[in-house]
């Protein structure tokens, strides 16, 4: 489905569907003037995505020589199709940090460093096992590196009369970058801010402050004059400030049930903790999770346990390959 959003400039927003996914959709947008477009994000690199991507943008009557994708950063889902516009010659940006970052990946077996690195931190063989053959992000991911033009934070893009700048907000991922139109006010937030989820704040190799770094990208946000935000998932309904102060409230939170949780359980590892924290799974067990959701929802344990191990407030020793925590 293909909807008008916005009148001048023109901007248009393709539902992408994400099959199987809690996600549910990916909103790819477009911004046309003047005779040129620029698409947002794509969808993943699977049949389903690529039909409703392409029939949208064919809707719109889009030129190849005058279209351009903008990534907002490296998860598959948001530049799975990233070689359909490749293969018809337009030009690519994502920010320099995620193209280092998942040429890094590619070269070097980043999944296999994450998956010790879990490990480390007490996730299951077996459950390793069960997410590795369901996991979306590998499988659909885009299937080369692909030439792109590498974005830093306040580069600015030219779409036929539509100024555009980009805004570097580390946390999703380290070179998350949103789109933000001064003009307008108007804020492409990618999964930087999202409206009726929480974005999943992992831990990345190299990256020692991930939930940090998300906090200050969260106030920076809060800083610019937004009218309109629109996210990279599901709706943009509401106040973008009220929403950045009910993330940071929700990490706040989020930081003292981890605490208490290691109080209790003096020792323990970050799994164990994972399974003892509140998550929004429509009522499922933690034993029901799906192997993908218990792989993010240890990314994003790992990345508030080290918050606050680097704060003092936890205490981290390995032992014979396996961390341990205690309550400073």
């Amino acid at each position: 489905m293909t909807v008008k959003i916005y009148d001048n400039p023109e901007i248009w927003r393709i539902d992408v569907p994400l099959p199987e996914n809690p996600l549910k959709n990916l909103n790819s947008y477009v911004i046309r003037s003047q005779g040129h477009m620029l698409v947002i994000d794509t969808g993943f690199n699977r049949a389903e995505c690529r039909q409703a991507l392409w029939a949208g943008l064919e809707q719109l009557g889009v030129i190849p020589e005058k279209t351009e994708l903008f990534l907002t950063h490296l998860h598959s889902d948001h530049c799975g199709l990233v070689q359909g516009f490749v293969d018809r010659g337009c030009r690519v940006y994502l920010s320099r940090l995620d193209y280092e970052y998942l040429r890094r990946s590619r070269e070097e077996a980043g999944w296999g460093y994450m998956e010790e690195w879990f490990r480390r931190e007490g996730f299951p063989e077996e459950e390793m096992e069960r997410q590795e053959s369901g996991n979306q992000a590998r499988l659909y991911a885009p299937k080369a590196m692909f030439p792109a033009v590498e974005v830093e934070d306040g580069r600015e893009i030219q779409v036929g009369s539509v100024r555009l700048v980009c805004v570097h907000t580390p946390g999703h991922t380290p070179g998350h970058m949103a789109l933000y139109m001064p003009e307008e006010q108007i804020l492409f937030s990618g999964d930087h801010i999202l409206f009726d989820i929480t974005p999943n704040i992992s831990v990345w190799r190299d990256v020692p402050r991930s939930l940090a770094d998300y906090m200050d990208s969260l106030r920076k946000v809060r800083r610019l004059p937004v009218k309109l935000t629109f996210p990279g998932h599901r709706k943009n309904d509401g106040d973008v400030y009220e929403r950045i102060d009910a993330i940071l409230e929700h990490h706040r939170v989020r930081l003292e049930e981890i605490l208490r949780a290691v109080e209790e359980m003096p020792g323990t590892d970050a799994y164990t903790v994972a399974s003892r924290i509140s998550w929004s799974m429509r009522g499922k067990a933690w034993k029901d999770f799906p192997p993908n959701q218990k792989w993010f929802a240890m990314g994003e344990t790992l990345a508030h346990m080290y918050y606050l191990a680097d704060a003092g407030q936890l205490a981290r020793r390995e032992e014979e390959g396996l961390a341990h925590y205690w309550r400073m």
